[in-house]
């Protein structure tokens, strides 16, 4: 494992974020204007089921404060498409879960869906980026529906946050940020974290899992192992024991796994295991 573990990795973010006390500073430190008093105990990874009607989802963080706003962050490493869509469903299922059976619209809570961004999503160069729900004829008027996306981008120039939200960011950047007691917190948590071995070994675990069954990652895996094919001459069209398309997802996600620090052994196991090769098809991923 690489010795510095990154608060931009969903499962170190989730770990974080698990302690109450953390993410509540963290919540107003992106929403002052809100008095927010407590928080329920943040469930991470929250996972609302797929059924046969609807597209499973699953939060990173998902917690409510005193008045039963629901706060749902998510760490958004990746610049894919479909961010925005994403908020619409996320609000959606947010939605669904907080209105029970036979109960009123009224009822429905005010929602903030916020996505944190090593990148800027909409390259405005704004630290952050908050939609409403607004009159097309008049700007001035507000749907008021309760519902709020906020995207946070580490990759803003612009002066248009607070101090200490801008060392937050800068953080989650991997940028030396120094005096500033809400980092310095988050910097001893991950420390101390990281010298535990049962949570090393699930956050290796977790690493390896999302890298065969997250959609982003595998995508990625494919297109690093396309890059590795036209660099070792290969043609994708050349027929081979394993199909072309399925050696560039094997070969790109060997890649990443290596990055992650995943140890050789562990790497073999886990890819015979998970693509199902046979020893002679591990001698030429290997040799």
């Amino acid at each position: 494992m690489n010795n510095e573990i990154s608060i931009q990795d969903d499962f170190v973010f989730g770990s974080v974020m698990s302690n109450k006390k953390l993410c509540q500073q963290l919540i107003q430190l992106i929403l002052p204007e809100l008095k927010i008093d407590r928080i329920e105990f943040p469930t991470v990874q929250k996972t609302i089921q797929e059924t046969q009607f609807n597209h499973g989802v699953r939060f990173d963080v998902y917690t409510k404060d005193q008045d039963g706003v629901v706060y749902e962050i998510d760490m958004q490493v990746r610049h894919t498409r479909g961010l925005p869509q994403r908020v619409r469903y996320y609000q959606g299922r947010i939605d669904s879960e907080m209105l029970k059976h036979g109960q009123r619209y009224a009822a429905l809570r005010r929602s903030f869906v916020i996505f944190i961004c090593p990148f800027d999503p909409f390259g405005q160069g704004l630290h952050r980026y908050d939609f409403l729900s607004y009159c097309k004829q008049e700007k001035s008027l507000e749907l008021g529906d309760g519902r709020t996306a906020i995207f946070l981008n580490t990759k803003g120039t612009k002066d248009d946050v607070s101090k200490d939200l801008r060392n937050f960011l800068d953080y989650v950047d991997n940028k030396d940020v120094v005096n500033d007691e809400y980092v310095d917190e988050l910097k001893d948590y991950i420390h101390n974290l990281s010298k535990n071995t049962e949570w090393r070994n699930d956050y290796m675990d977790n690493k390896t899992h999302m890298m065969f069954h997250d959609e982003d990652v595998r995508e990625e895996g494919k297109q690093a192992g396309i890059a590795l094919g036209k660099k070792e001459g290969l043609a994708l069209g050349e027929k081979k024991e394993i199909a072309a398309g399925k050696m560039e997802t094997i070969r790109g996600t060997i890649s990443l796994l290596r990055e992650a620090g995943l140890p050789e052994e562990q790497l073999k196991a886990k890819v015979q295991s998970q693509f199902d090769l046979t020893d002679q098809q591990m001698q030429e991923l290997f040799k």
